[in-house]
């Protein structure tokens, strides 16, 4: 059983720091799940049959920057694998755009830092968490329009969309990031270890 972490950042983008920032999120991943996690570029992956489950990563570069067909290549890719996935920013804008939604800038500009995010609709997701939360937000593009049978059940006064999943799917996002977590802002990790609880994946972190 092994969980695979495909990272979404452009391939120009990748320095030694950014290596570095996504080998501590496949860590963390591994520590919430209690299975080893694998990582691939996503323009390096071909097929995503046999992973227990799949989160996407974050990005700092921005779109623009992307080759179109890359994108669309990987697109297919997760769109025929039949598991669980968990998109994470960029990765849960992707999941929009692979399914056919549209992004666009933030009105309000990048978005740093923690700050709150409520939930305005049950999902498993959060289960076990207050109707607001504190998590981690780096962000400057957001889902413009969501592609139909996708749910948003957390919005924020800065973005209406921080949350979503198609249930057909197998399909959860978050805008904002539950990889980043610590002992004052603590949500991050329960979200990680409820979507690998709601992949079957286990042994759902490490005591």
């Amino acid at each position: 059983m092994t969980v695979r972490f495909v990272v979404t950042e452009h391939p120009a983008a990748l320095t030694t720091r950014l290596e570095s920032h996504y080998e501590q999120t496949r860590r963390t991943l591994e520590r919430s799940s209690g299975v080893p996690v694998l990582t691939a570029l996503y323009t390096d992956v071909d097929d995503l049959n046999g992973a227990s489950a799949v989160v996407l990563s974050g990005s700092f570069a921005p779109w623009a920057d992307h080759a179109p067909g890359a994108l669309g290549r990987f697109g297919d890719v997760v769109l025929a694998y039949d598991g669980p996935v968990l998109g994470i920013c960029a990765g849960m804008q992707l999941q929009a755009t692979f399914a056919g939604g549209t992004l666009r800038h933030s009105p309000g500009g990048l978005e740093t830092g923690f700050s709150p995010v409520d939930v305005v609709e049950n999902n498993d997701l959060l289960r076990g968490l207050p109707s607001r939360i504190d998590v981690y937000q780096h962000h400057g593009d957001e889902i413009e329009e969501l592609p139909e049978d996708f749910r948003v059940f957390a919005r924020s006064a800065a973005c209406a969309i921080e949350a979503i999943a198609d249930p057909a799917r197998r399909w959860w996002g978050t805008q904002f990031h539950p990889e980043e977590f610590d002992a004052a802002h603590p949500a991050g990790e329960r979200i990680l270890r409820n979507f690998f609880e709601l992949a079957d994946v286990r042994s759902y972190g490490s005591s």
